[in-house]
């Protein structure tokens, strides 16, 4: 297996999860999207500079035979593909656990059929040795 293919993987992988979490908590993609790709830009330009400085001072590389053979510089093109990864799966994993859709857009957590924390005050525990 080459690392296209499994990039690829769980491109598909992320982009699932977060379609998921889009339809279970009702969140506009007009909202997201734009966020996101700009998250997704910084992060390629990110990638694009550690990359090339690891690569270049040869804390790792790579096999020519399990790459396409496209770089950025020194960065083969597959390592782009992770922070496509991230900018799906992180906010998907976040909004699937019950976390905040974005600036309050979206069904509840109550809604979504997703458990939540009870409301309302803290149960009082006896200790049975309470002052009267």
């Amino acid at each position: 297996m080459n690392f296209a293919l499994l990039s690829l993987c769980f491109m598909l992988g992320s982009l699932l999860l977060f379609l998921l979490a889009v339809r279970l908590r009702r969140i506009s993609l007009r909202t997201v999207l734009p966020p996101m790709g700009l998250a997704l830009l910084v992060l390629w330009v990110l990638t694009a500079v550690f990359d090339n400085v690891m690569i270049g001072s040869g804390l790792f590389g790579y096999g020519s035979q399990t790459l396409l053979g496209l770089r950025i510089g020194l960065a083969p093109l597959e390592d782009f593909s992770y922070p496509v990864c991230a900018v799906f799966f992180v906010p998907a994993l976040w909004w699937i656990a019950g976390g905040k859709t974005p600036m309050g857009i979206g069904a509840s957590v109550k809604g979504s059929g997703i458990a939540q924390a009870p409301s309302g005050p803290a149960p009082v525990i006896r200790t049975g040795k309470e002052t009267p």
